[in-house]
């Protein structure tokens, strides 16, 4: 398979989960999600990465989460008067995100949570919350 942007994101994913680096994770997570929404991917696809990298901000207090947070936003604005497609619960976005080899979204947030970070239902809930409140004015 020749090297497209959408390749080399999901090969950087795939390298910052093996090295167990969360933020790393979150950013790979938000890029993979730019590139897949820029070859015109099924929404549902690419802003479940966009989320899994706010979850993984939320839980991390990372510095890129107002970023992540005001791409979510856009998509609220964007689907307007309907909602987004954004997974329901943490393992539907599990079950999307997980598709890509070597993401193992579960079992980080399970860690990050035992850290003292948000569970992953809560975090998802949370930044889909906040999302919705930044995109409503």
């Amino acid at each position: 398979m020749p090297d497209t942007p959408i390749r080399t994101q999901q090969l950087a994913l795939r390298s910052a989960y093996a090295a167990g680096d969360p933020l790393r994770c979150a950013a790979h997570h938000l890029n993979l999600a730019n590139q897949m929404a820029a070859a015109g991917s099924e929404p549902s696809t690419h802003l479940a990465h966009c989320v899994a990298g706010a979850v993984l901000l939320f839980q991390t207090g990372g510095d890129l989460l107002p970023d992540s947070l005001g791409q979510l936003a856009m998509s609220f604005v964007q689907h307007a008067p309907r909602r987004p497609p954004l997974p329901d619960d943490f393992d539907a976005l599990v079950a999307i995100v997980e598709q890509v080899e070597g993401v193992h979204l579960q079992l980080m947030a399970q860690q990050l949570s035992m850290d003292g970070g948000a569970g992953g239902d809560e975090a998802l809930h949370a930044v889909v919350g906040m999302a919705r409140l930044m995109a409503a004015g």
